[in-house]
C-alpha cells in the first residue's frame, strides 16, 4: 500500500510539472502581436483585421510608446489568460504596479487604435479593418491658420 501511494504521489507531482511546463511553453510563444489582438478583442469583440495591419499598428504603437508596452511576462500571462477566458477571474490577482502598467497599456492601445486605424469609421462590424498609419495630427479642433 505504502508503494501505491508513493507512486502516486509521485505520478501527480510529474504531472502537475510536465502541465506546469507545457503552460510555460505556451505562453513563451505568445508574440507582441498576441497580446495586443487579445486585449483589443477584450474590449471591441472579435475584429476582422489582417495579421500585416495589425502588425504595422503594433510596430506604429511601439515606437510611439516604447516604454508602455507591458513586460514579457505580463504580456504573456494577460494573452494567456485573455485566450483561456479567466481573465475577469486572474487580474484582480495582480499585484498594483503590474495592474497598474496593464491598465495603462490598455487605454493607450485601445485610443492609438481608434486613431491610427479606420475601425470607427467603417459601414458595419464585418467591414475589415486597415491601419491608416500615423497622422502628423490628430487633433480634430487644431487650428493650422497662421497666426
Amino acid at each position: 500500500m505504502r508503494g501505491v501511494s508513493r507512486r502516486t504521489v509521485l505520478a501527480l507531482a510529474a504531472g502537475g510539472l510536465a502541465s506546469t511546463g507545457l503552460a510555460y511553453a505556451a505562453m513563451r510563444s505568445f508574440s507582441d502581436l498576441d497580446t495586443a489582438r487579445a486585449t483589443l478583442e477584450r474590449y471591441l469583440g472579435k475584429l476582422n483585421i489582417t495579421d500585416d495591419h495589425l502588425r504595422a499598428f503594433v510596430l506604429e504603437f511601439q515606437r510611439r510608446n516604447p516604454w508602455d508596452f507591458p513586460t514579457a511576462k505580463l504580456a504573456d500571462a494577460t494573452t494567456l489568460f485573455e485566450r483561456l477566458h479567466i481573465a475577469d477571474v486572474a487580474r484582480p490577482l495582480l499585484p498594483d504596479d503590474p495592474a497598474h502598467r496593464l491598465e495603462r497599456f490598455e487605454r493607450l492601445l485601445l485610443a492609438d487604435f481608434h486613431l491610427l486605424t479606420d475601425y470607427a469609421w467603417r459601414r458595419g462590424p464585418d467591414d475589415p479593418i486597415t491601419y491608416a498609419g500615423s497622422q502628423h495630427c490628430v487633433n480634430p479642433f487644431a487650428n493650422f491658420e497662421s497666426a
